[in-house]
Order: structure tokens, then sequence, then C-alpha cells
């Protein structure tokens, strides 16, 4: 062989070798979940939906979960609105329009992007005529902070904020034929202080960026497993209509449905206050308009 060959061929070698070792630029932990906030918060600026709310005691029987008593249902409708501003805040505000014994029991929430900054939710009860803050974060489990009794506590409600966790990818695998990234988050020391959860593993869809399922843990124990289903592309926005969450330890288990949903509606800031909570008049002056649009 000449010498030239022999050159060429060693340089050959050499770039090959080297080029094989290098790998394209990936995302992140964080970059994924900057974006899937990012989907979940602008993709549409408001939403209506109409959403049955189920909860009851369950046993597992041949690998399926069997509910042991009658499960509690309520019919509700929520009203939620992002804001485009710098800290990205929201609000949002359910109402139970049935059982009957539970109708105009409400819950409004103001969601603020701001990092360290707690969230605000109030409850009214029209038994009482009087409207009653909640607490949120690491209390929101007991009675108080659940969403409407519902195993659904108002920090399961919330919107991430990115800056208060750490991420790393743990794997990825396919997840109900859908190709995901396994991604486990671990509060700050400073959000540790507020949250009930000491860890969370999700299931991150890769092509969609949206979250398929959440294992979320207390003390490093498997405390509830979150699971998203049923999920479309409704107006150009991909929601699940149904979330389950299932407390492992209790065996208690609550499925939103969303029955009928609808985007991008005229909401004011005015609907979005505790008056809508008290005033039943001005509450359903604006419902009234809202429910056509709904599909």
């Amino acid at each position: 062989m000449k010498k030239k060959q022999i050159v060429l061929l060693v340089v050959t070698i050499a770039l090959t070798s080297s080029f094989s070792k290098m790998r394209l630029p990936t995302q992140s932990a964080k970059d994924i979940m900057l974006k899937v906030h990012k989907v979940a918060k602008e993709s549409f600026n408001t939403s209506v939906q109409r959403i049955k709310l189920s909860t009851c005691k369950y046993t597992v029987s041949n690998k399926r979960i069997v509910c042991t008593e009658e499960a509690r249902n309520k019919l509700l409708e929520s009203v939620a609105k992002n804001y485009g501003d710098h800290n990205q805040d929201s609000r949002s505000i359910s109402i139970i329009i049935e059982p009957k014994k539970e109708k105009g029991v409400g819950m409004l929430t103001y969601e603020y992007g701001e990092l360290g900054k707690d969230n605000d939710s109030w409850i009214y009860f029209p038994e009482l005529s009087k409207v009653k803050r909640l607490a949120s974060s690491k209390d929101s489990n007991d009675n108080n902070g659940s969403f409407f009794g519902s195993e659904f506590s108002l920090e399961d409600m919330e919107d991430l904020k990115i800056d208060e966790y750490n991420f790393k990818i743990l794997r990825e695998e396919s997840y109900k034929s859908r190709e995901a990234w396994v991604i486990e988050y671990t509060p700050t020391s400073e959000r540790a202080k507020k949250s009930k959860y000491s860890k969370t593993i999700s299931w991150i869809d890769k092509e969609r960026y949206i979250s398929l399922k959440k294992n979320l843990y207390v003390h490093g124990d498997h405390y509830k497993q979150m699971t998203m289903s049923k999920i479309e592309k409704i107006d150009n926005v991909w929601i699940a209509r149904q979330l389950t969450i299932n407390n492992l330890t209790t065996r208690t288990i609550s499925i939103m449905n969303m029955i009928s949903v609808a985007f991008d509606q005229e909401i004011s800031d005015d609907f979005l206050t505790t008056r809508t909570l008290e005033d039943f008049t001005f509450r359903e002056q604006i419902l009234v308009k809202l429910r056509n649009s709904l599909k």
C-alpha cells in the first residue's frame, strides 16, 4: 500500500472513530419540563369545563380496581384563565352542580408564577353563606385542602413551578404505545418546606410534551399514582379528558372525567373573584353564555 493511501486510511479511521463517539445534542430534563409547562400554560388563554368527579374506597380483584362502596359523584362546572404576563399567573373557579345537597359549593384559586409565592384558594358553602380561605402546599392533603373531598389535593392541581424543582431523566421507554421520557423531580430545599411530596416520577410523552403518568412519593414511599387518559386534541390543545388519582395508602381512588370543554372564550377578571362564589344570579348570567360553547 502506498504511503499516501496509508495516511488517508489512518485519517479516515480516526475521523470515523471520533464521529461515532459524538452524539447529537440532547434535551436536559429541565428543558423537557419547560416545554411541558409551555404546552400546559400557553396553548390556550381560557377554558370552560363540565366535569364529573367520582371517589370511592376500592379493592383489587383479578388485577382490576373495584369500588367497595357506592362512589361519591359530583358534577362540576369549572372556568380557568391564564395570564400572559411574566409570572404566568392563572385563576380558576369550580362550582358543584350536583348532588343537590352540595349544589353551589365552590372553590376559587389564584396561582402565582412568582417563585416562592404561595397560591391562594377559597371555598364557599351556601348553607353558611361564608367564604373560607384554604391552606395549601404541605397541608393540602387534609380534608380542608382536598379538591371537593376527593383524593386530588390542592397541590396535585397546581401548575409546576419549574425553578422550584431539580430534574433528571431516569430512562426512556414506551408507555401505553407512546415513547416517553421518565423524569424524576425533587423539590428544592425551599419548596420542600411547603410540599407534601419528597419526589415525583413522571412519564412525559416525547411527541406531545404532556404527562401520561405520575408516581408521587412521601418520605420515599410510593403514596399516590396519577394517570392521564382519553387524551385528545381539541381546538389545537392536547388535553386528557380523564384524570385518575389512586391513594395507595388509603386505597381510595378519584376519577375526574371531563364531559365537555371549550377554549379561548371571553372571560372577564370580575368573574374570577369571590363574588362569583357568593352571587348566584351574577354567576348564572355568565355561565349561561359559556355553556353554549361546550363540546
